[in-house]
């Protein structure tokens, strides 16, 4: 006998030896009394077990998350999270949602020919248009955010950052008389060309998108000579500023009897000019620019090139950062694309108003491939044209439409 058996064997006699009833089989009485003893020991310890254990699986229950949903299939996206691609609106109704062009472009303004019309301004979180009111001119919505720079006829000599959200505006007077103002590719900081009146003497303003004080530099070089008007734009690099370039075919006495050629380079940051790029022609803005800098359009014909007479000019603009375009009347002389470093011309463009699509393509609009209509035309740098696509009825050649890059 175990000694386990044993125990409950001496329990169960002892158990009966206080009953005065005792059956005259003690010992069969015994053994049946231990084994009931023992099968009761084990179902209370078989019950303590159960609890225990539901006592340290039970929070692992609670807190086990539930069955997960079915892998999506390769390259597929959770439409919870998903954003829809912008599609263009093909009616009148254009400021209900974004004009997508091709290249992954997007209208960013639109400021109509009619006089005390709004300019519309794309808000990316809402998805359409919102209207700037009339009375701020020179709007030039910034890439990539929620502010435009505006101006007001009657504060010559100050800036305004307009919030597309909420139509606050914040003004930084500039000291000088604001000619045109431009932001820079990332849409982080606004260059503002500045005159002072009395002295003739030029500035560079810079403003950020967020805060001011603005910072304003006068130009080291007197004189400065300049195309159809004097307006800085931005390099890529954001380094650098450019002053527009004469027209090549201009005779020395039509600017100021100087025979300087070429585009001249400032210090964005403290105006000191830095170089002389052989490069004639004006330049539309930093839109005109490959994103490496090595090659720009240009406005403006060159002797001996072909075609050198002017071109019915384009009556929009592309522009990555809202530069002030160009003059809009009479015609412009055709367009050039040409490399920086030696100054050759590629080929000649259809306009100078250009938005660099990454680094070897390039978006303008066309209002002659459909009379009524325009059309954004992407093309490479050899001049193959790779997509196109016909913008709303709404938007004409009249307007001034800015296109800003993905």
């Amino acid at each position: 006998m175990s000694e386990r058996a044993e125990r409950l064997l001496r329990e169960a006699v002892h158990e009966l030896a206080g009953n005065p009833h005792q059956s005259p089989d003690l010992v069969a009485t015994a053994l049946v009394q231990g084994r009931r003893m023992r099968r009761r020991r084990q179902a209370v310890a078989a019950a303590a077990a159960a609890v225990a254990v539901g006592a340290i699986a039970a929070p692992y229950v609670w807190l086990r998350p539930g069955p997960e949903p079915p892998p999506l299939p390769i390259g597929a996206v959770p439409t919870a999270t998903a954003s829809p691609a912008p599609s263009p609106n093909r009616s009148d109704g254009w400021r209900d949602g974004p004009v997508a062009l091709p290249g992954g472009a997007l209208v960013l303004s639109v400021a109509s020919s009619v006089r005390n019309e709004p300019t519309w301004v794309y808000d990316p979180t809402r998805r359409h248009f919102v209207s700037i009111p009339a009375e701020y001119t020179g709007v030039r919505a910034a890439p990539h955010g929620m502010v435009a720079a505006v101006r007001h006829s009657g504060r010559p000599a100050e800036v305004g950052l307009y919030q597309i959200r909420t139509g606050d505006v914040r003004w930084f007077p500039t000291g000088n008389k604001v000619l045109a103002t431009e932001w820079s590719s990332d849409g982080g900081r606004l260059l503002i060309t500045l005159l002072d009146e009395r002295t003739g003497a030029y500035s560079i303003g810079l403003l950020t998108a967020t805060e001011g004080p603005l910072q304003r530099y006068q130009v080291k070089a007197f004189p400065l000579t300049c195309g159809t008007a004097c307006r800085f734009s931005w390099l890529p690099s954001g380094k650098e500023v450019t002053l527009d370039g004469p027209d090549p075919g201009t005779t020395p006495s039509t600017v100021a009897g100087l025979t300087l050629r070429g585009l001249q380079l400032f210090s964005a940051d403290d105006g000191i000019p830095t170089r002389t790029l052989g490069v004639e022609g004006e330049v539309a803005g930093v839109s005109a620019w490959s994103p490496d800098g090595s090659l720009v359009v240009v406005a403006g014909g060159a002797p001996g090139l072909p075609g050198g007479a002017p071109t019915p000019r384009a009556p929009v603009r592309t522009d990555r950062a809202g530069g002030d375009a160009p003059t809009r009347a009479g015609t412009t002389p055709p367009a050039r694309l040409v490399h920086v470093e030696t100054g050759k011309v590629l080929r000649e463009m259809p306009t100078a108003q250009v938005s660099w699509i990454g680094r070897d393509r390039l978006l303008y609009l066309d209002d002659k491939v459909r009379p009524g209509r325009l059309t954004a035309i992407l093309v490479d740098t050899k001049g193959t044209e790779i997509e196109r696509t016909e913008l709303p009825a709404g938007l004409t050649g009249d307007d001034e439409i800015v296109v800003a890059a993905s």
